[in-house]
């Protein structure tokens, strides 16, 4: 071979050779990067080749697959009561992806879950589509339902809010509504011009209803705070004495409080007078003054380490979807201690907090891990998996749990949270009306549970509506009626 022929053979070589590698650098190492990048539409395709699995609430399928005549989006998921639902369904959408649990349940719903391959083999030799698992929620849909409603009708074009549910016992959820809402059959739309549209509407909506405001939106907690306070306060004791629920904290001004090296001052809502400093009667008519004084009696270091044990400053629990931190501020001066007291200057909780708050009390002292999946199905329906109780935290002893318990049934019955007295059912309870920023109205707060002697549901509700009268902006008016509609829907009355 002449010495030119060699040389095009080599480079012929050097080519088949870079192409090959090139081939398998494709078709191998990166597979799977390419197989997952969003632009690659076989991956959309291939999810509605699948009868995806449903989400059930009860007995009733809330997400769910149909078949279609189209030989590329063979199924379409439907959502029934979407906007209820929505911020427990998430959706599932060719352009959008997934939220919720649809998202955090994917490999199940999606037939990919290894506890399902064998059905789907099976399947797969019948001539069969694979068919994805289903999940059964912890949701009541008479609670459930009574919240979306209650929250719709109370809110104006311009307002917000969220509800939150859970059993104190377990951690079930048991109800989760955000507002504004959305629809997730239009992000599910065969249309990908309907999905586009909604999705752009959504996203010019200043009040962000994709947002999931009971777990992912953190607000100041206002006089619902003033549990945590008095647990500190319960548990601690101040100024070398213990304090009980029928303590006179005879230091605490009834009128105004000065705050040191400040010229700031607390005073009570509607500059009223706290008629009794006695703690249970100050906690009744939810005194600023009195509580103002005993976070900064009870000291920076205790208030801050009992709001972390009632899950402030910590990574929100999974339920399976992520939540927002609730957050106690740290390194405080005196005046920001008694402002943090009373759950304002840099206090944020969310609405599912303030449930977990209000089912430590009603739990003894214990806060169950809040969960939203009951049950993993496969298939045939069969169940795959189940869940297990856990505790999330024990922030208070027993004896200052039943101390607090005592207190809060006193606001119901001879306090600030009258919408829930005489509904039928027992309740323990606290307002909060937290201030917000210069010509908005506070937000509005409900925590309670039910019934007070023998709790099945501890509830947060959470309103912030600059439409309504700033005289009618207050927990007891806004969110009561809420709260009321929810606990009447899990224990009658």
């Amino acid at each position: 071979m002449n010495r030119p022929i060699k040389k095009v053979a080599i480079f012929c070589f050097a080519l088949f050779a870079a192409l090959f590698l090139d081939g398998n650098w494709i078709q191998v190492v990166q597979a799977n990067s390419y197989s997952a990048h969003a632009d690659n539409y076989r991956n959309t395709i291939y999810a509605y080749q699948v009868d995806r699995g449903n989400i059930i609430v009860g007995s009733t399928n809330v997400a769910y697959s149909t078949a279609t005549k189209s030989s590329q989006m063979k199924y379409q998921r439907v959502y029934s009561n979407g906007e209820m639902y929505a911020p427990v369904t998430g959706y599932f959408s060719s352009n959008y992806g997934t939220a919720n649990l649809e998202q955090f349940e994917n490999t199940l719903l999606n037939g990919k879950d290894t506890r399902l391959a064998t059905q789907n083999f099976l399947r797969k030799a019948e001539g069969k589509d694979q068919a994805g698992g289903s999940v059964v929620t912890t949701i009541n849909a008479a609670a459930q339902e009574a919240a979306y409603n209650a929250l719709k009708s109370e809110l104006s074009s311009v307002g917000e809010g969220a509800v939150a549910a859970i059993n104190p016992k377990t951690g079930a959820i048991l109800a989760l509504v955000s507002s504004p809402s959305y629809d997730p059959n239009q992000l599910a739309s065969a249309s990908a011009t309907t999905q586009n549209n909604y999705a752009t509407a959504l996203n010019n909506n200043t009040l962000q209803p994709k947002l999931d405001k009971a777990l992912n939106q953190t607000y100041p907690p206002g006089s619902t705070f003033k549990i945590i306070t008095s647990a500190t306060a319960l548990t601690y004791g101040f100024g070398g004495q213990s304090i009980t629920p029928t303590s006179n904290i005879s230091g605490a001004p009834p009128v105004t409080l000065n705050l040191p090296g400040s010229t700031s001052t607390i005073s009570n809502s509607g500059g009223e007078t706290c008629n009794s400093l006695v703690l249970q009667d100050a906690f009744a008519q939810s005194c600023n003054t009195v509580y103002g004084y005993i976070g900064m009696q009870v000291g920076a270091q205790h208030l801050q380490s009992m709001a972390e044990a009632f899950g402030f400053n910590k990574t929100g629990p999974t339920v399976p979807m992520t939540t927002s931190t609730s957050m106690f501020p740290t390194n405080l001066s005196q005046a920001q201690l008694a402002q943090s007291a009373i759950g304002q200057y840099n206090v944020t909780m969310t609405p599912l907090e303030g449930a977990m708050m209000a089912s430590a009390v009603a739990n003894g002292g214990v806060i169950e891990s809040p969960y939203l999946i009951a049950k993993e199905l496969d298939t045939k329906g069969n169940v795959i998996a189940s869940a297990t109780p856990t505790q999330f935290a024990d922030p208070i002893s027993s004896s200052v749990a039943g101390e607090l318990a005592t207190m809060m049934q006193n606001v119901v019955t001879n306090g600030t949270a009258t919408s829930l007295n005489n509904i039928g059912v027992s309740v323990a309870a606290k307002t909060g009306t937290a201030e917000r920023g210069t010509g908005q109205n506070p937000v509005a707060w409900m925590v309670a549970y039910a019934p007070a002697t023998n709790p099945t549901v501890a509830v947060a509700v959470m309103v912030a509506d600059n439409d309504v009268q700033p005289s009618d902006a207050f927990g007891n008016s806004l969110a009561g009626p809420i709260a009321k509609a929810v606990i009447q829907a899990v224990v009658g009355g």
